[in-house]
């Protein structure tokens, strides 16, 4: 990451129930920045929806837990969640709606298998 950044990095179970965690430590990266409360709610929102595609599924057929990493990266102008978990089939509808509320609160967003980039420039 570039100088000047700050790094969190998180892994949970991919389980709905520990979404929290992840929800309480963007909180905290963001009380190193100027956002207003509506910003960083939008940001918790995002970063909720975009997990939600990783939760289906609970583990593998050798009986492993899948889990979710996520990385907080804070640079001086923007702040970029990365979340890495299982590829997971959704239902179109749910994912399009999913998509349409993250594209609605962060910058930018990419998404590809396994991997979902957010960017909320600062």
């Amino acid at each position: 990451m570039e100088q000047g950044s700050h790094d969190v990095a998180l892994s949970i179970p991919a389980s709905p129930g520990y979404l929290v965690l992840a929800r309480l430590a963007l909180s905290a990266v963001c009380r190193l920045t100027a956002l207003e409360a509506v910003e960083v709610a939008d940001l918790k929102l995002a970063v909720t929806e975009a997990a939600n595609e990783f939760v289906e599924g609970h583990g593998d057929a050798n009986g492993r837990e899948d889990t979710i990493d996520f990385t907080f990266a804070l640079a001086r102008d923007r702040l970029v969640l990365t979340l890495v978990g299982p590829s997971i089939a959704t239902a179109a509808a749910e994912e399009e709606l999913g998509r349409a509320i993250i594209d609605a609160t962060v910058d930018e967003s990419h998404f590809s298998p396994g991997r979902t980039t957010l960017t909320k420039r600062l």
